[in-house]
C-alpha cells in the first residue's frame, strides 16, 4: 500500500520527533537498515548501528519476508504480521529518506484484543496457519532452496546492497546432467534423491541470507546468488568446493549412482548496468549461456567465462544434444 501524501524524507530531527510521537500509539517505533539489517540508534546529533533487526523476533538470521526491504524497494509502505508464542503483533514499515540516506521506519504493535474478529483462539490459530504458509511459499519443499518467488522478490534488493558496499553480485547457474535418463532408468524418487542431495551440499555454504542464497529456479534447474569481494574470488570457490563434491548417491542395495552437473556463471559488473531493476534481466541470459558452452563441452563443468580457470576435477559426461 502506497499514500503519497505521507512524508518520506526527513532530517534527523524531524524524524526523532515523528518517532516520539508514534510510540504514544506503537508497542515499539524504530529504525532500521535492510542492507545491514540492523537497527539504528538516534543520538543527539547522528545515527549507529545497533541490534541485529531480527532478534526481536527471536531469530538468528534475517527475515525470510523482510518487510522493510520491501519499502526499501518500493520507496512506499507496506505492513505485515508475526505470530510469536501465541502472541500476535501487526507491523507497519515505511520508506524514509534521512539525510540522504535510505532506511524503513518500522512501528510494532501487539494486538492484545481479537474481539473485532470473532472468537480469540480461531483467529489466531488462522493467522499462525497463514504465516507457516507465507514461509512455504519462500521454500522449495522438495529441496529447502529459497523458491523462484523468493529471487524474483530479492534480486533488486541484493544487487543495490552489493552496489552500496562496492561488492560484486555474482551467480550461478546449474543444472544436472542426463536428469532425464536418472528419472527413466531409476525413478523419480532417486531423481529426487540426486537433487536432495546436490541442493544439501551447496546450502553448506550459500544459505545465509544476508549475502548469498540458492534458489530453484525450476525442475532441476538452480541459480546461487552471491555479493562477493570479486568474480573471480566467487568463481573459485564453486571450483574449489564442487571439486570437494561427493557426486553420488547410495542405493538401498549398496549401489551408487553417480550424478554430475553443469553450471554457467556471471556477474553484475561485467554487464556494465548500473540499473539494478534490470540487471538480472542481463546476468541471466549471460549465465545460462555459458552452462549451454559447458554443456556442448561434455558437461560436468564450470563456465565462467574468465580466462584460465579451470573446471572442476571429474570425468566428462556424455556429449550428445540431452542436457
Amino acid at each position: 500500500m502506497q499514500h503519497s501524501s505521507i512524508q518520506h524524507i526527513y532530517t534527523l530531527p524531524e524524524l526523532k520527533n515523528e518517532i516520539n510521537v508514534l510510540r504514544r500509539t506503537f508497542h515499539s517505533v524504530r529504525l532500521v537498515s535492510p542492507a545491514e539489517c540492523r537497527v539504528l540508534c538516534m543520538d543527539e546529533d547522528k545515527i549507529s548501528l545497533s541490534d541485529n533487526c531480527h532478534s526481536v523476533w527471536r531469530r538468528s538470521s534475517p527475515c525470510e519476508y523482510c518487510l522493510s526491504r520491501r519499502v526499501l524497494m518500493s520507496h512506499g509502505t507496506d505492513m505485515k504480521t508475526e505470530f510469536i508464542d501465541g502472541r500476535f503483533f501487526l507491523v507497519l514499515a515505511k520508506y524514509v529518506l534521512l539525510e540522504g540516506k535510505e532506511f524503513s521506519l518500522e512501528m510494532i504493535s501487539e494486538v492484545t484484543d481479537p474481539s473485532g474478529f470473532g472468537s480469540e483462539e480461531p483467529v489466531f490459530d488462522e493467522i499462525s496457519r497463514l504465516e507457516k504458509e507465507n514461509s512455504r511459499l519462500m521454500r522449495d519443499p522438495l529441496t529447502n532452496c529459497y523458491s523462484r518467488h523468493y529471487l524474483n522478490e530479492n534480486f533488486q534488493h541484493y544487487a543495490r546492497v552489493a552496489r552500496n558496499r562496492g561488492q560484486d553480485l555474482c551467480i550461478a547457474l546449474f543444472d544436472m546432467d542426463n536428469f532425464k535418463g536418472i528419472n527413466d532408468r531409476y525413478g523419480h524418487a532417486i531423481g529426487d534423491a540426486v537433487l536432495q542431495s546436490c541442493c544439501s551440499f551447496w546450502l553448506k555454504y550459500f544459505d545465509v541470507p544476508s549475502w548469498g542464497f540458492l534458489t530453484r529456479y525450476g525442475g532441476d534447474e538452480f541459480v546461487i546468488v552471491s555479493m562477493v569481494s570479486s568474480y573471480k574470488e566467487f568463481c573459485f570457490r564453486l571450483v574449489q568446493l564442487a571439486g570437494s563434491m561427493r557426486k553420488t548417491i547410495v542405493m538401498p542395495d549398496g549401489s551408487s549412482i553417480p550424478f554430475s552437473f553443469t553450471m554457467g556463471c556471471a556477474s553484475m559488473r561485467e554487464t556494465h548496468i548500473l540499473d539494478e531493476r534490470i540487471v538480472w534481466n542481463a546476468m541471466l541470459p549471460l549465465a545460462d549461456q555459458r552452462m549451454y558452452q559447458g554443456k556442448s563441452a561434455g558437461r560436468n563443468c564450470i563456465v565462467t567465462g574468465l580466462g584460465g580457470m579451470p573446471c572442476y576435477p571429474g570425468e566428462r559426461g556424455s556429449s550428445s544434444d540431452e542436457r
